[in-house]
């Protein structure tokens, strides 16, 4: 996974600007701001934020999962199709700040039932590598408590 810098962002299709603007033992919340929207969507915390951003990349099919995950519902859920089309100015969207701390997240991959990317501490400059959801969730917490 190495060699890709997303410190401009400027062609990277799924890049989202993950905005925290509050972090309570633990627990985050904020704001997602994504290419294909002008307006944010807003997490309360980290399954919502989870939740989403597996919406997102479902949404736009990039990168396209490896396996379809399971799920204790016997219906099958009808996929609403929606019409993901990029905005025109993503500098807006790079250009939001979270209260607590500002991260770009850059999922390259989503192989075995996860993800693997990069993440950009806006504020310190700093970025990282994570091999999966969990440790993405982690590098916040970590960044959040130092």
């Amino acid at each position: 996974m190495g060699g890709v810098r997303i410190k401009s962002g400027a062609a990277i299709p799924n890049l989202i600007n993950l905005c925290v603007d509050r972090s309570v033992q633990g627990e985050i919340g904020g704001r997602i701001y994504h290419g294909y929207g002008k307006e944010p969507w807003k997490f309360d915390n980290v399954v919502q934020l989870l939740r989403y951003l597996e919406q997102f990349y479902n949404g736009i099919r990039f990168p396209e999962a490896s396996v379809m995950l399971r799920n204790f519902s016997v219906a099958e859920h009808i996929k609403e199709t929606k019409e993901w089309k990029a905005v025109e100015d993503r500098e807006e969207m790079l250009s939001q700040r979270g209260s607590c701390a500002t991260f770009l997240v850059y999922v390259q991959y989503r192989q075995n039932a996860t993800w693997q990317g990069r993440l950009l501490w806006r504020e310190k400059d700093r970025e990282v590598e994570f091999r999966s959801a969990l440790e993405l969730i982690m590098l916040v917490d970590n960044a959040l408590d130092g």
